[in-house]
């Protein structure tokens, strides 16, 4: 048929297609290639951007979590806690942290790490942040050799380790109300802080470490004085009730004070590390300064109560010393009881002409006692009670010299002006009951009996109608006396008025008597010119007062 011959001719001019091997990669094969480079360059870059890994253990894990618990430092950020797990033990939380790039440049051996946690102390609220943030450990650089290894505090530094200045030890007998972070003041301004404490080595005083900080470190010198300013201080002895009070962080947390005596005169402030004593108070740092000190014994016979150790020494009300020892001693063999008290002579308190004190306590004091120099107990504080030893001369005390045959010289003492008073009280009541009473009562009745006699007897009686009589008379005889003066008063005192008259100053008798002198005197000159006259001439007497021949 037709019309299927053009069929086949035309299937015969289809051309055919010829498939090639193509030898280039597919495109499809750069997508793994072009993830494994990312994923290359991307761990690269956290290796590199990878800081280091620490360890650090704590006594508990409070408020720490894996993966959310940050570490910082001044609130930065430098790390995240991955792990938190217990140790083998069972003792301590160990926590893993990654820190950032850079970070092992303060990974050191000094460096400190703790848990950051609301906290109240005696240096104040801290952490209060944490109570919406969450807990964080914060990291404080330090030096030494690099580690990755660490134990956390469990408290916070007092003092952080980029804070300058300077830190002291102070030896102290008892710590009072101070406890770690308690303030450093100098002149009731904070400038440090207490930074820990601990039992010394002798396990009788403590040791106190504490942080000054600049600038203030320079006001601490080799001579400075600390002492203990906690809370508030009261003192019931010899001058009274004393009270003294540092400041009100002070009364509530504790504290130390210090001064420096010198700090006005040029000088290098006191080196690190350098050991001070630590004074229980303001008082006693006044009493420090006076280091020598010549030991005495007094013996007295009465009673001391009110006696202390500290008790004042005193020379006519200036403090020269104070009482150390109070003793009871008694001597079986001599069947005596006496009171040594031992008391310590300050001769920094004394000034003396040419140092003799110093050179030579003991023989002054000799020559002392020898001029009659005496100690004496005397009420120091009516209140209270307490007594003091006062050494004072008493010419009138029997004489006596310094003892010298103990381990100190012994003073002689006096009794007590109230020893004294009950002596004189004694020896009156002891003459009283010498006296032969009954007698003397006896007689004293009889005596009263006949005074009675005599004031009930007639005679009496008359005597005293007679003297009431005679009383009576003799002030009418006054009366009339009275009336009689009266008149002849008033006619003296007229003759008196008139004598005044007659020769007072401006009389005619006054003028007339002096008229009458003066013509007497002029009479008694010339009588005397004429008989010089006559005794130089004689013979005018014959020839005249001319006559001369």
């Amino acid at each position: 048929m037709p019309g299927d011959r053009q069929s086949t001719t035309d299937l015969d001019d289809v051309p055919e297609v010829e498939v090639a091997a193509r030898r280039d990669i597919s495109i499809v094969w750069l997508i793994p290639l072009v993830a494994g480079v990312i994923a290359i360059w991307l761990g690269y870059t956290t290796l590199q951007q990878k800081g280091p890994t620490v360890t650090i253990t704590f006594a508990n894990a409070e408020g720490l979590e894996a993966g959310k618990t940050k570490v910082k430092y001044k609130d930065v950020e430098v790390g995240l806690v991955k792990h938190v797990a217990i140790s083998e033990d069972l003792s301590r939380i160990v926590v893993t942290a990654a820190m950032v790039k850079g970070a092992d440049r303060f990974l050191n051996q000094d460096t400190r790490f703790w848990i950051v946690r609301p906290r109240i102390g005696a240096a104040g609220v801290s952490g209060l942040g944490t109570l919406v943030s969450g807990a964080y450990v914060e990291v404080d650089p330090g030096a030494g050799e690099p580690t990755t290894r660490f134990t956390g505090l469990e408290e916070p530094p007092p003092i952080r380790s980029d804070i300058a200045g300077r830190r002291y030890h102070l030896r102290a007998v008892r710590l009072g109300s101070i406890s770690r972070g308690s303030p450093i003041y100098y002149h009731d301004i904070q400038v440090g802080q207490v930074l820990n404490y601990e039992l010394a080595d002798d396990q009788k005083s403590l040791n106190v470490d504490v942080f000054v900080a600049a600038p203030h470190d320079q006001l601490v010198r080799d001579n400075s004085r600390f002492w203990n300013a906690s809370g508030f201080d009261i003192s019931l002895g010899a001058g009274g009730v004393d009270v003294s009070v540092e400041s009100l962080q002070s009364l509530l947390a504790g504290g130390i004070a210090f001064d420096t005596p010198t700090i006005d005169r040029p000088g290098e402030p006191a080196a690190a590390g350098t050991v001070f004593p630590l004074f229980d108070n303001y008082r006693a740092v006044t009493e420090a300064r006076y280091t020598e000190k010549v030991f005495y014994l007094v013996y007295f016979d009465g009673s001391v109560r009110g006696l202390r150790p500290g008790a004042p020494v005193e020379f006519r009300g200036m403090r020269v010393g104070s009482v150390t020892d109070v003793r009871l001693e008694i001597d079986p063999k001599k069947d005596t009881v006496r009171i040594p008290v031992t008391i310590a002579i300050e001769p920094e308190r004394v000034t003396m002409v040419g140092g003799a004190l110093r050179t030579d306590p003991y023989a002054m004091m000799r020559s002392l006692v020898a001029g009659g120099l005496r100690a004496q107990l005397k009420a120091s504080n009516l209140l209270t009670g307490e007594l003091l030893v006062d050494l004072d001369f008493h010419p009138e005390s029997p004489p006596a010299k310094l003892d010298d045959s103990g381990t100190y010289p012994a003073i002689p003492s006096v009794p007590t002006q109230l020893e004294v008073l009950t002596a004189s009280v004694t020896g009156v009541l002891n003459k009283l009951a010498a006296l032969p009473l009954p007698e003397l009562v006896g007689d004293l009745r009889a005596t009263v009996k006949s005074i009675n006699s005599l004031v009930a007897s007639p005679d009496t009686k008359d005597t005293v109608t007679a003297l009431r009589d005679s009383a009576t008379h003799l002030q009418a005889l006054l009366g009339t006396l009275d009336q009689q003066l009266a008149p002849l008063l008033k006619r003296a005192d007229s003759t008196l008025t008139s004598a005044n008259t007659l020769v007072g100053p401006d009389s005619q008798l006054r003028y007339d008597m002096g008229s009458l002198l003066r013509e007497l005197t002029g009479a008694a000159r010339s009588i005397r010119v004429f008989a010089d006259y006559l005794q130089r001439h004689p013979e005018a007497l014959l020839r005249g007062k001319g006559g001369r021949q």
